[in-house]
């Protein structure tokens, strides 16, 4: 497993509470776990990329560049953006072959949902601005050239590399503050440093330069999940629902077209019939007059001609109401005693003798319901029996 830094106590030196496991090292730990591939495989790769390229755009040009100057298909090369140090200005590409990656993951077995991250084993040495870590592990040496960068190769090549690394620093001015070695490194690679003092313990480090664990975007690096693929079947999903979708949209266009036009057919036939009733308004009632409200001239048109109609209608005259009388005399066990029919009288006047009063309410009822208004003017007991009584019939129309 990784050496681990024996550091005092404090906030920039505390390290990462998740256990670390080496791919193929035993059984995967309990609980949530940092799972180390060999670094030589999964090496970094500086890349030319244009500062003003952000997100995806950026990402696309960094796998092209890599392809390219690697020379290989990216069906067989896993490539992922190492955003060390710096979230957006990252310059350095992890690249894998997917074989291998393949591999690791199934390395993990039932543990991969626990794992959270597969991360070559440079990115777990703690590290700080400023501060170079070597750790070593078995024939290779782990080496972490400040936050942005890192390498694990075997020890001759990575002291080949150390010392390329200083050549750089060197004429870039960006020579390390401090080196922290862990573990037993070989004398020979202390002897690369030309000059540098390695220290062996974290504590003895300046605050400045306190090294810190998975603190710099490490997990950017994680191989467990492949954001392309991850992408490639989002987008198979969406594709998939692509005909769903478009015959829904197509059914929600034609119902919408034949409610339009249902609703055009309406309007239509609503215009006919308000034009035929107006027609009709003003060739029967309204004539040539503006219209302003058509139901509230009608209105008035209907009940002005129903007033004039009443207002010219005259009276029944006295022998049309002798006619209607006798009619309904005539049905009555009333006897007609007399008649009254003269100018000076208003109607009809009809003297009566009937057997007793209800059989004189019977007759004035039957009166009333041949079409005239029939009122009592007398009534009394006749000397000879029965009831005698004076009726007048007045009123009525034609």
């Amino acid at each position: 497993m990784m050496p681990q830094t024996r550091s005092r106590p404090a906030p920039a030196a505390r390290q990462t509470a998740l256990p670390i496991w080496r791919v193929g090292d035993g059984m995967p730990p309990a609980g949530g776990f940092v799972a180390l591939v060999p670094g030589a495989e999964a090496p970094l790769i500086v890349l030319g990329l244009p500062g003003s390229l952000k997100g995806a755009a950026r990402e696309d040009v960094a796998r092209r560049q890599a392809l390219d100057r690697l020379g290989a298909d990216g069906r067989t090369l896993d490539i992922r953006p190492a955003r060390l140090g710096s979230a957006d200005g990252w310059s350095r590409v992890a690249v894998a072959d997917r074989d291998a990656v393949t591999r690791w993951r199934g390395a993990l077995g039932a543990a991969a949902v626990r794992c959270r991250g597969l991360l070559p084993d440079y990115a777990a040495l703690p590290v700080a601005p400023g501060l170079w870590v070597l750790a070593q592990e078995g024939d290779q040496l782990c080496v972490r050239l400040g936050p942005g960068d890192g390498f694990s190769a075997e020890t001759a090549l990575a002291e080949q590399m150390i010392v390329q690394a200083l050549q750089q620093a060197r004429a870039t001015n960006t020579l390390p503050r401090a080196v922290l070695v862990l573990g037993a490194v070989p004398d020979t690679v202390a002897a690369r440093l030309d000059g540098l003092a390695p220290v062996r313990d974290a504590a003895e480090l300046p605050a400045t330069v306190q090294p810190r664990q998975f603190a710099h975007g490490e997990l950017s690096l994680d191989f467990i999940r492949d954001p392309r693929a991850d992408a490639s079947a989002l987008e198979a999903r969406v594709r998939r629902l692509v005909w769903p979708l478009a015959l829904l949209a197509l059914g929600a266009a034609s119902w919408a077209g034949a409610t339009a036009l249902a609703t055009r057919h309406d309007r239509a036939a609503a215009a006919a019939i308000e034009a035929q009733t107006l027609a009709a308004a003003r060739r029967d009632l309204l004539g040539a007059a503006p219209i302003l409200d058509l139901r509230v001239q009608v209105t008035r048109e209907i009940e002005r001609r129903r007033g004039a109609t009443s207002a010219i209608a005259e009276p029944l005259g006295g022998l049309a109401l002798l006619q209607r009388a006798a009619l309904a005399l005539s049905e009555s066990p009333a006897t007609v005693l007399g008649v009254a029919l003269d100018q000076g009288i208003d109607g009809v006047a009809l003297d009566l003798l009937l057997e007793d009063f209800r059989a004189l309410d019977a007759v004035t009822a039957a009166l009333g319901a041949a079409g005239v208004q029939a009122s009592i003017a007398r009534s009394a007991i006749a000397p000879e029996g029965g009831v005698s009584a004076t009726v007048s019939v007045i009123g009525g129309r034609p």
